[in-house]
C-alpha cells in the first residue's frame, strides 16, 4: 500500500510519536509510506519528526500554511494543498491525526475521491481510504458549555468524513460515541512502546540537573519523576501541591524532576517558589529522548486532568517504575489499581502525597508495582501489535465504506 500520514504539528509529543511510528514500522514491512505535516516556528522549517523520519528514510512534505490556530485563509489554502497532495501522490490510505488536519484531511479526501470517480467513471479511479485516529477529544478541556458542543460536532463530522477512527482508548471511543451515528465506524487501538534503552541512573541524573546535579543530589533523595508538556490538562499545579504536602509528612529527602516545556513554565515556577520547593523541584526542559532517562527516577508521577492514552504512562511502565495516576482517559486501560500502580483522583494534592507517602514507606511495594507494570506493558502494549493491528484495519474494506 502506499500510505500518506498527514499530521498538524512538527514537533514530537505523543501523535508525532505515533506517526512515527507507525511510518517506520510500515515502511520497515514494505509499504510507500509519506508523511506531510504543519510547519512550526518553534521547531524549525521541519521540526524534530521531520528529522527523525529523514533519519529513518521516511519521504516527509511539509505544508507551510498548515498550523494549529485557527485562520481562514491559511486553513482554506491548506485544505486545497492537501487536495492537490493527494492528486500528486494518489496514495492508497490517507491517516489523519489531530483534530485541525483531520477535518481539513477529511473533506478534502471526500472532495478527491467524488473528483476520482467523476473524472474515471469506466473504472472508478483511485479513491483514497481515509483514516482518522483521535488523540483525545478537544471538548474534555475545560471550556464554555458553548465551545464543548462546537468542537464535539466538529470531530463528529469528523468522524462521518472518514471511512475508519481510530480510539487510542475504549474510554476514548465511549467518550465520543455519546454523539450519534458513530460508534459502528470507531475502532480501538492501544499506542503501544518498543523496547527503551535506558542510561545508567548517574548518567540520567547528571543529564537532567546539568550543574546543578551535586547541589539537588547532595542529600541522596528519593527521586520522583513526571513526564508532560507544561499545560494545565496535565495537572502539574496540583502534583506541585501534593508534593508540598508530602514534604510535611515525611524525612525523607525528596527531588522531583520534571521534564517537559510548555505555556505553563513560568506560573509553575512561581508556584514551586511560593510553596517553598526551591531545592525539591527541578523543571528540566525538554528532552526529545526522555524514555532513556526515566532510570533516573523511583516513583513515576501521572497526574492528569485529561488524558487519552499517553505514551509516558507506557514508558514508564516499560522500565519498570512504580507509577502513581490519575484515573482519567485511557490510564485505567494499563493499570489496575495496586496490582499495577496506584490510581487516584485529578485535582486532588491530598491523594497525590498519601499515594507518594505510602510508597515511600514501602519499598517492597514500589519493586511489585514496578515489575508487574514491566510484565503488562510488554504483553499487551507492544508497538508491533498497535502496527499489525493498523495495518490490518487498513486492508479490511467493506461494501459500506467503498461505496460511500
Amino acid at each position: 500500500m502506499k500510505i500518506l500520514y498527514l499530521i498538524t504539528k512538527s514537533n514530537f509529543g505523543d501523535a508525532q510519536r505515533y506517526v512515527f511510528d507507525l511510518a517506520t514500522g510500515a515502511k520497515a514491512q514494505g509499504h510507500d509510506i509519506v508523511v506531510a505535516y504543519g510547519v512550526s516556528p518553534q521547531e524549525g522549517s521541519e521540526g524534530i519528526l521531520g528529522e527523525k523520519l529523514r533519519e529513518a528514510g521516511v519521504r516527509t512534505l511539509s505544508l507551510p500554511t498548515l498550523a494549529r490556530d485557527v485562520n481562514t485563509w491559511k486553513d482554506l489554502r491548506s485544505f486545497f494543498a492537501v487536495l492537490e497532495l493527494l492528486r500528486e501522490e494518489k496514495p492508497d490510505i490517507l491517516h489523519l491525526n489531530s483534530s485541525k488536519v483531520g477535518g481539513l484531511g477529511a473533506l478534502a479526501g471526500r472532495v478527491y475521491n467524488t473528483q476520482e470517480r467523476l473524472l474515471h467513471l469506466k473504472d472508478g479511479g483511485h479513491p483514497v481510504r481515509i483514516i482518522f485516529t483521535g488523540h483525545g477529544w478537544a471538548f474534555n478541556e475545560e471550556r464554555t458549555d458553548t465551545e464543548r458542543i462546537l468542537i464535539a460536532t466538529l470531530h463528529w463530522l469528523t468522524i462521518h468524513l472518514t471511512h475508519r477512527t481510530i480510539a487510542v482508548s475504549r474510554k476514548t471511543r465511549e467518550q465520543i460515541a455519546r454523539t450519534p451515528f458513530v460508534w459502528h465506524k470507531i475502532n480501538v487501538i492501544h499506542n503501544g512502546v518498543g523496547t527503551i534503552e535506558l542510561l545508567p541512573k548517574g548518567e540520567a541524573l547528571t543529564e537532567l540537573l546539568g550543574k546543578e546535579a551535586e547541589r539537588l543530589l547532595k542529600t541522596n533523595p528519593l527521586v520522583i519523576g513526571i513526564i508532560a508538556e507544561l499545560h494545565k490538562n496535565q495537572g502539574l499545579n496540583y502534583a506541585l501541591e501534593g508534593l508540598s504536602l508530602l514534604l510535611k509528612q515525611t524525612d525523607q529527602p525528596i527531588l522531583c524532576i520534571v521534564i517537559g516545556e510548555g505555556e505553563e513554565r513560568a506560573s509553575l515556577e512561581t508556584l514551586r517558589n511560593k510553596l517553598g520547593l526551591g531545592e525539591h523541584v527541578f523543571f528540566a526542559g525538554s528532552h526529545t529522548e526522555g524514555a532513556r532517562l526515566l532510570s533516573a527516577f523511583d516513583i513515576f508521577l501521572l497526574p492528569p486532568i485529561t488524558e487519552a492514552f499517553p505514551y509516558a504512562l507506557l514508558e514508564a511502565g516499560k522500565a519498570g517504575l512504580p507509577i502513581i495516576a490519575t484515573a482519567v482517559g485511557g490510564i485505567p486501560e494499563v493499570i489496575d489499581d495496586m496490582q499495577s500502580g496506584i490510581l487516584i483522583q485529578s485535582k486532588n494534592p491530598g491523594e497525590i502525597a498519601r499515594a507518594l507517602a505510602y510508597l515511600i514507606s514501602n519499598p517492597d511495594k514500589r519493586e511489585q508495582l514496578g515489575q508487574n507494570i514491566a510484565t503488562r506493558i510488554r504483553d499487551r502494549f507492544s508497538v508491533e501489535q498497535m502496527i499489525e493491528e493498523t495495518l490490518k484495519l487498513y486492508a479490511s474494506k467493506n461494501t459500506e465504506e467503498e461505496s460511500s
